[in-house]
């Protein structure tokens, strides 16, 4: 994995870790799930509904101001 692909798990582990939104969590967990039913990676799922962004569309919208706050600067949103 790259420096961007090691940034990007360590924004959405700051960010699961940091939340406590009850919603943002249950979405979260439902992510998680969907992950593991399709058989790839939680981190893989994530970037996924980041991209698509209709499915997921509070928990895409938390964690781009969460991304904004703290990401890299090689991360543009």
């Amino acid at each position: 994995m790259g420096q961007l692909g090691e940034d990007f798990v360590k924004l959405v582990d700051g960010f699961v870790i940091e939340t406590k939104d009850p919603k943002i969590l249950d979405a979260i967990s439902q992510l998680d799930r969907e992950s593991r039913l399709l058989g790839i990676s939680f981190y893989d799922m994530y970037c996924m509904i980041l991209q698509d962004g209709t499915k997921y569309k509070s928990l895409v919208s938390e964690f781009r101001t969460y991304m904004n706050l703290k990401k890299p600067a090689a991360f543009v949103v």
